[in-house]
């Protein structure tokens, strides 16, 4: 995905963005719009030294939906099997592989809590500044507008 935004302050290495929602973003789903919100704003790696009000180009990382899924959604049962199969094997009891299991899950869902802050500080935002726009000349009048020469009126 690569679109235009409109930076709105900059810290260090970090950009926020505005981005206006288009057509397309209703199945890319990346920037999270909300129902009836037509602008997002987002975190954006700048490492081509954008400042605010500039207009640039952003492009989504590597998407990892299937990696991210599985970590959402299949690593806390795993944690839950794993407590429950721990549970019935080593106590011999029903009681105490339901709270293992229950407490399998708990440990797996702070396990991908643990993992999501890791990403985002490793990898970044999910989304990166991939060039700067030139300004637009269009905001000058146009029966004023100088016709670009190298100086000496060539």
């Amino acid at each position: 995905m690569r679109e235009q935004a409109i930076v709105v302050k900059t810290t260090g290495k970090i950009a926020v963005l505005r981005i206006q929602k288009r057509p397309e973003c209703e199945g890319c789903k990346i920037c999270a719009f909300k129902e009836g919100q037509s602008v997002v704003k987002v975190k954006a790696k700048n490492t081509v030294g954008a400042k605010a009000g500039d207009t640039v180009i952003v492009q989504a990382e590597k998407d990892n939906r299937l990696l991210a899924s599985f970590i959402v959604y299949i690593l806390p049962v795993l944690f839950a099997a794993a407590g429950a199969a721990v549970g019935f094997l080593a106590l011999d009891d029903q009681l105490w592989a339901a709270l293992c299991c229950v407490a399998g899950l708990v440990l797996g869902f702070a396990a991908v809590f643990l993992l999501d802050k890791w990403a985002a500080r490793s990898r970044g935002f999910g989304m990166e500044i991939a060039q700067i726009c030139p300004k637009e000349e269009s905001n000058q009048n146009p029966d004023v507008q100088e016709e670009k020469t190298n100086g000496y009126g060539i």
